[in-house]
């Protein structure tokens, strides 16, 4: 069995339970996925933030879930395309067959749309289906 992580804005948690449960019925290993945190308590922050990137590390694939946010179709915020762009990087040095993909293709109001873009175009990621 693979496995995965879900990256996604801590505002999608519950959205981010559904999903779980799905990739598991397709027998993923869902290794981490967002949560909600307390963002006043910077250790639970920091600790959340640390564990995140040790999961990256260990993963097979990657489902960024950008969902619609602030009026933001396909909303990618910045922590989560480092993420992502984390994983692209891994990938292409390590030359493994990581899968990433994106829940659904961003709006052009989206900060790395160009980027996002280039990767779909370049076979880097996909998007979800």
């Amino acid at each position: 069995m693979r496995k995965i992580i879900i990256a996604g804005s801590a505002f999608f948690y519950k959205e981010a339970q559904e999903i779980k449960k799905e990739l598991e019925d397709k027998n993923y290993i869902v290794v981490d996925y967002p949560k909600k945190i307390n963002d006043d308590i910077e250790l639970e922050y920091k600790e959340a933030y640390e564990t995140f990137y040790d999961n990256l590390s260990k993963t097979d694939d990657l489902l960024l879930l950008n969902l619609d946010k602030k009026g933001i179709e396909g909303y990618i915020g910045y922590e989560s395309f480092a993420e992502l762009s984390y994983l692209v990087v891994k990938k292409l040095q390590v030359n493994k067959d990581h899968k990433i993909y994106i829940y659904k293709m961003p709006s052009k109001e989206v900060g790395c749309y160009d980027e996002i873009k280039h990767f779909l175009e370049l076979g880097y990621i996909e998007i979800y289906k």
